[in-house]
């Protein structure tokens, strides 16, 4: 990410600067205003004044770990976070942890170092961004060739066709009906759910899904 369109984006983006204002927290908001980048200071950090920010930069310190419930946490997973820590604690590092932050800044705050950590923190968010879309799109993927092969097993059953003409079938259905075959596919499994549902352990439906149908060729 080139730090020009970093920096437009920035502007773009609400950032909240959860921070004492103390010396660190006055650098740090100085730093943003002479970047252009407007910020809205909190302290503490609430569900509240948290909802509505893109960016979160938070002062990580132990008398503020045991206020931070699962909302709170789970509010700020959401948000592209730098935490500004002053020292290496396990408790102060574990809440980071969970939080999910991207960058860190570490007290005494530097000038030079604010604008690099919370670019750092929009490219990694933005990539595990696109990262949780690939997988997401995966997942459906799986979840429609699943949907396919339960409705083709079901009309090779109940049609007696072999499997290359179930397909068939299945996507002449589709094409008449105007749609996609994952579509058509997922209306014969709801409706095979729907029969099994309604006939409950009928012996008939048994001894019928049990008998191989005779292979019949689909025209």
């Amino acid at each position: 990410m080139e730090i020009r369109d970093a920096i437009a984006e920035l502007q773009t983006m609400s950032i909240g600067l959860f921070h004492p204002q103390d010396t660190d927290g006055r650098l740090i908001a100085q730093q943003l205003k002479r970047l252009g980048l407007h910020c809205e200071c909190h302290w503490p950090p609430t569900l509240e004044n948290l909802r509505g920010v893109d960016v979160a930069i938070l002062s990580v310190v132990p008398e503020i770990v045991s206020k931070f419930g699962t909302a709170l946490i789970r509010e700020f997973r959401r948000k592209v976070v730098v935490s500004v820590v002053g020292y290496e604690s396990p408790t102060v590092l574990s809440l980071a942890c969970q939080i999910s932050s991207s960058a860190m800044l570490f007290s005494p705050v530097k000038p030079f170092g604010v604008l690099s950590s919370i670019v750092l923190a929009l490219s990694k968010h933005k990539s595990e961004e696109e990262l949780q879309k690939r997988i997401q799109k995966l997942e459906s993927r799986l979840e429609n060739v699943r949907l396919i092969e339960q409705a083709k097993r079901f009309l090779m059953e109940t049609r007696g066709v072999s499997e290359e003409d179930a397909f068939r079938l299945l996507r002449n259905r589709a094409m008449e009906r105007r749609c996609s075959i994952e579509e058509m596919a997922s209306s014969i499994v709801d409706a095979r759910d729907a029969l099994v549902a309604a006939l409950g352990n009928c012996p008939d439906l048994t001894q019928t899904q049990g008998a191989k149908a005779p292979i019949r060729r689909v025209k």
